[in-house]
């Protein structure tokens, strides 16, 4: 589409990541720039790092279906422009405000099909299993603030994070959501993060680093002998 907006850019990925537009779908690699309505997925060995033009930051885990239902961003225009709304179906993420939140508290949501997310000023992260439960645990954003998620279902019921590392679940849309907890260490130890797809992509292209240079190393020794 000529007219297509580009709302973003898959800054790095990993494993198997792809891209359902316009009734196509398409193999996604770093630099894969996005658009309203992109449905975006991850196999079981894919993750991507998603960064929005306002700064937004999202990252999908593995076995992850995730829709761009809509972006505006202008702050040229009077009133201002500022809006994201995207849908999480299955998987895992994380979420890291950027200027669209810092615009209007209001104007970011993120929804499952059990749950409305809305933030301010702040990072988290969610999982979604198969069932559509869906589990929130608020984080310390990059340079350490903390803000407040606030996930509420379609029956009106609603829960605030406010103590970072405190989780909320939501197991319907009409039942109540359970009432916010904190982690255990072990818990938190095993949280996909804001760094935990960053830390996996480097890891895999060191081992790809590594395994290049034993097998120029090979070549070398081969040559000796040869």
């Amino acid at each position: 589409n000529a007219f297509a907006v580009t709302v973003g850019e898959v800054k790095d990925k990993m494993g198997s990541t792809f891209n359902e537009r316009a009734g196509k779908t398409y193999k996604v690699e770093s630099g894969y720039l996005l658009e309203m309505n992109d449905f975006l997925q991850t196999g079981e060995d894919g993750a991507m790092n998603i960064v929005f033009v306002d700064k937004t930051k999202i990252t999908l885990a593995p076995n992850t279906e995730f829709l761009i239902d809509e972006f505006a961003f202008d702050t040229t225009s009077v009133p201002i422009e500022a809006s994201l709304e995207v849908s999480i179906n299955v998987g895992t993420f994380t979420y890291e405000s950027g200027q669209i939140s810092a615009l209007d508290s209001d104007a970011v949501e993120i929804g499952t099909p059990t749950a409305t997310i809305t933030v301010q000023g702040t990072a988290f992260t969610g999982t979604v299993d198969p069932m559509g439960v869906t589990t929130i645990v608020l984080l310390p954003d990059s340079d350490g603030r903390v803000g407040e998620v606030t996930v509420s279902n379609e029956a009106g019921y609603s829960q605030t994070l406010t103590s970072v590392y405190t989780s909320v679940t939501v197991i319907g849309d009409n039942l109540a959501p359970k009432a916010p907890s904190p982690l255990d260490n072990m818990q938190k130890k095993n949280l996909f993060d804001l760094d935990s797809v960053e830390d996996d992509i480097k890891d895999k292209n060191d081992l790809q680093f590594d395994r290049k240079e034993y097998n120029d190393l090979l070549e070398n020794e081969k040559e000796m002998f040869e």
